[in-house]
């Protein structure tokens, strides 16, 4: 067998059934788990691009050290079905490897020791646990799919939305992006904002699971539901910009917000759809990249910057959505058309029968200057007087959704705990506002 191949027919037989082995995550997770020198963890992913999966043993080295430099990573190779990290010593399995270099505390390179292991976070979630049902859509990783999530110490199970990974085997670039979504979500906790339950990633294909929201997309359900009062409309509006005021108050850009990236159920609004979401308030949008034309600001399609205030933007676009039966933005128009239109200061006109503090918003949402628009909170302000909706104490109802979820998901931690003991970071529960 040559160096680096993986011996695939011993994974599942022994380092799946591991704490310390965390699957296909990547080195961006690895940092925001380890906090203390010496903790340690073994993943699986492609030493460099393009070349096979390799078993990485990866340690907090000096927690001082910027998050680069902090983590040293270490390929095990395989070779004769034999692991090894130094070429003067090999091992028959890695569980032998790491109880060598840990109970005998013995440096690995560098004065790096391992201390303890890390074992599995609440939101790693295994892949037998969920049971995929109903083709729900297409994402642009894959397929989202209708499932349930088994919660077996507790005896509950629980109806979710599965996104799977659409590539048999992702490579090193798919899998960060993939999990940089999941690792986004696990921030938010908001009953505007889809829950988010954590990641399979043990094996392909990878599942992020979230709640299953009942009418599924936004737009789907405004084209269903013609009828809909004006005052439910403006209540949608409401829902979303409560949900909008939260993620810039992480502060984050969504940067792609419309309609059909919005779930509806139980008289909820949810954002969703976390793929393009970027941390801070600004972000330069690299050149060739695909975006969503018919919702961007003006100054995106100039200039490329997104900020928060693109967002409100968008959630102008959104508006008229609402209003106009989920409607696709700017009927009959390319979005080569939309793009030169909107440049030379066309706006959609909002829909008459919208109320009017809701059409003045509406167009204050697209103003050309940036500083023009309102905030989130300000929008959410004027929805609420518009309504007569009060707000509701999103901190309360975060903190209980978020202490249910991690009392099932601590059951999944403790399946772990009689075959090998590690240390369990605290898990970091969202805040609502």
């Amino acid at each position: 067998m040559s160096v680096n191949s993986v011996p695939t027919n011993l994974i599942s037989a022994t380092i799946e059934k591991e704490s310390f082995y965390h699957g296909l995550m990547p080195r961006e997770d690895v940092r925001l788990i380890l906090d203390k020198n010496g903790q340690f963890l073994v993943r699986m992913s492609e030493p460099k691009h393009g070349e096979p999966r390799s078993y990485i043993l990866s340690v907090l080295y000096n927690n001082k050290l910027d998050d680069f430099n902090a983590v040293k990573h270490f390929v095990i190779n395989c070779q004769q079905k034999k692991y090894f990290i130094n070429t003067n010593v090999s091992f028959q399995t890695i569980q032998d490897m790491i109880a060598y270099y840990q109970k005998g505390n013995i440096e690995i390179q560098d004065g790096c020791k391992l201390v303890a292991s890390v074992s599995r976070q609440f939101w790693e979630l295994d892949h037998e646990m969920i049971t995929i049902q109903a083709k729900l859509g297409e994402g642009a990783f894959g397929e989202v799919a209708a499932g349930t999530m088994n919660f077996k110490r507790r005896g509950k199970t629980v109806k979710v939305a599965v996104k799977q990974a659409k590539a048999e085997k992702l490579d090193k670039e798919q899998i960060k992006c993939f999990m940089a979504e999941a690792r986004t979500m696990r921030k938010l906790g908001h009953q505007n904002v889809v829950k988010f339950y954590g990641v399979a990633v043990m094996q392909e294909p990878l599942y992020l699971v979230m709640e299953l929201v009942s009418n599924g997309a936004l737009d789907s359900y405004l084209k269903k539901n013609e009828d809909l009062s004006m005052e439910k409309r403006v209540e949608m509006l409401l829902q979303v910009a409560w949900g909008l005021e939260y993620i810039h108050g992480k502060p984050m850009l969504h940067r792609d917000i419309a309609a059909r990236n919005c779930l509806y159920g139980d008289g909820k609004v949810k954002i969703s759809d976390f793929g393009l979401t970027r941390n801070g308030t600004f972000y330069q949008v690299k050149p060739n990249t695909k975006a969503p034309i018919r919702w961007l600001a003006v100054e995106t399609i100039k200039t490329m910057i997104c900020s928060q205030k693109t967002d409100i933007w968008s959630y102008g676009i959104l508006c008229w959505e609402v209003f106009n039966n989920g409607a696709e933005p700017y009927p009959g128009m390319t979005p080569a058309d939309v793009a030169q239109q909107v440049s030379s200061g066309y706006r959609m006109p909002p829909h008459s029968l919208a109320p009017f503090e809701v059409q003045t918003l509406t167009t204050r949402c697209c103003a050309e200057n940036p500083n023009d628009r309102p905030t989130a909170p300000e929008v959410a302000q004027i929805l609420q007087r518009v309504t007569g909706v009060h707000r509701p104490n999103f901190s309360a109802i975060a903190k209980k959704e978020a202490e249910e979820l991690l009392l099932m998901n601590t059951a999944t931690m403790k399946n772990y705990s009689h075959r090998r003991k590690g240390t369990q970071r605290k898990p970091c529960v969202p805040k609502g506002m």
